[in-house]
């Protein structure tokens, strides 16, 4: 019973690709290793409260648009103590940028490089690793690095070759 979910995840990385995930407080880009695919925006979300609950209305600059009483825009990597200050909204804005860049009826299970850009001086947490793992994960990956440094260049790097660089270090 447990090798279905291993054959379906394998199936569904078959028809995904190779992401680099760059965060920063004023901008959200997803790119596929070695091609000229990106997503990016302001990582802005709009949910509409209604009697049956609450409703994504809006991701990104469109979001910050909405202004109805019963609608919440929030940036959910703008807090002042940590850079993640509202994981389920993180989550709706990253799953959204990876389904932009697939695509496809297939729910995708890439493989993700997550890269905080800013708030890391001194390294990440504990728990700031696992907030970024569990963002990608919830956003279908199959597999998941965090890396800190210098920024990458998704067309000469490859997500093999960050992979390494992190294990070694």
């Amino acid at each position: 019973m447990a090798r279905r979910p291993v054959l379906l995840t394998f199936l569904r990385g078959l028809f995904s690709n190779d992401l680099l995930v760059e965060l920063s407080q004023n901008k959200i880009s997803i790119q596929v290793f070695s091609s000229d695919i990106k997503y990016e925006d302001e990582p802005y979300i709009a949910i509409e409260k209604t009697k049956k609950g609450e409703v994504v209305k809006a991701i990104g600059k469109i979001a910050k648009q909405e202004t109805s009483g019963n609608i919440a825009v929030t940036n959910p990597f703008q807090h002042t103590r940590s850079f993640v200050g509202d994981f389920l909204l993180a989550e709706k804005i990253i799953q959204h940028g990876v389904f932009e860049i697939h695509k496809s009826r297939i729910r995708p299970a890439p493989r993700i490089i997550m890269h905080q850009l800013e708030k890391t001086e001194g390294g990440l947490t504990s728990i700031e690793d696992r907030i970024l793992r569990e963002l990608a994960l919830g956003a279908g990956a199959r597999e998941v690095v965090i890396y800190l440094g210098d920024k990458i260049n998704p067309k000469v790097d490859s997500f093999d070759a960050i992979k390494f660089r992190v294990s070694v270090c």
